[in-house]
């Protein structure tokens, strides 16, 4: 590739890091002093390559491929170490697909995976996000952070990826302090239709929610009966790879099964009214 081609691409993409909300075509040749048909087609190029997504239908985002690599390389690196080992054994013990998954921008995305031997499993793309109101880690990281949360409940439209999505506001603000309150996620059918989505929190020293535990599975092998078991080894390793980030004891949520299971017999019901 012409050396030149590639440090605009290398602008491009420098920009878009630090504009999480996306741009168009022209604000990027202004900022960047680009000519507008150059910049058109190495954004185009860069889509195609999945290093830039599209927003709506004007701007761009960083793309998978570019957040999946950035992932490798800044500070997240030490909190995927630190959470290896307990998703590792997590995998094992549930045997299911588990995900570690931060935020990223005004998006979910998962940094890391590990995979069971289950013949029927749910493979996510590492990189990808996931939006705030209809996935289990997006809505977990939005209940625990008030901004987020915020410009999720004023977002000019809520996009419905099933007939399951929460795309009401009202549901959604009702949903998002039901997750704070039992300390966990439960997306069903809202992402992907048929299956369930679970999410428990990771924090830091702060106490703060910087992080997600994530399974995703058909619903038939995540039933009534196994789901506050799984939630309950899930809430446990987020508990466990939180106090190595150094998180208050007090900070971190661990109720036990038979909590869960009340907890759960809970949501059904509500979520049954609506």
């Amino acid at each position: 590739m012409n050396p030149a081609r590639l440090d605009r691409a290398f602008a491009v993409l420098g920009y878009l890091a630090n504009h999480h909300d996306g741009r168009s075509v022209k604000h990027l040749s202004d900022d960047l002093g680009l000519p507008m048909s150059s910049t058109h087609d190495l954004l185009q190029a860069l889509l195609e390559l999945g290093a830039v997504r599209l927003v709506g239908q004007r701007s761009y985002a960083l793309g998978p491929r570019s957040i999946g690599l950035a992932l490798s390389i800044v500070d997240s690196v030490k909190l995927r170490q630190v959470a290896r080992p307990y998703l590792i054994e997590l995998c094992e013990e549930v045997n299911e697909n588990t995900y570690l998954a931060v935020r990223s921008g005004d998006e979910v995305v998962y940094a890391d995976r590990y995979e069971a031997s289950q013949l029927l499993s749910v493979v996510i793309q590492l990189g990808g996000g996931r939006p705030l109101h209809a996935s289990a880690v997006g809505k977990l990281i939005a209940a625990f952070d008030p901004e987020l949360q915020s410009a999720t409940l004023t977002a000019p439209r809520l996009e419905p990826l099933t007939p399951y999505t929460l795309t009401n506001r009202e549901f959604l603000r009702e949903e998002y302090v039901a997750i704070q309150s039992r300390a966990y996620s439960v997306s069903d059918g809202e992402s992907v239709e048929g299956i369930i989505g679970l999410a428990t929190p990771i924090m830091d020293a702060n106490g703060a929610v910087v992080a997600a535990v994530h399974i995703s599975a058909p619903r038939g092998r995540l039933s009534p009966d196994r789901c506050p078991v799984v939630l309950t080894q899930m809430l446990r390793t987020g508990a466990r790879i939180s106090r190595q980030l150094g998180a208050p004891a007090e900070a971190m949520p661990q109720p036990d099964l038979d909590e869960v299971i009340a907890l759960e017999e809970k949501r059904r019901k509500e979520k049954s009214v609506h």
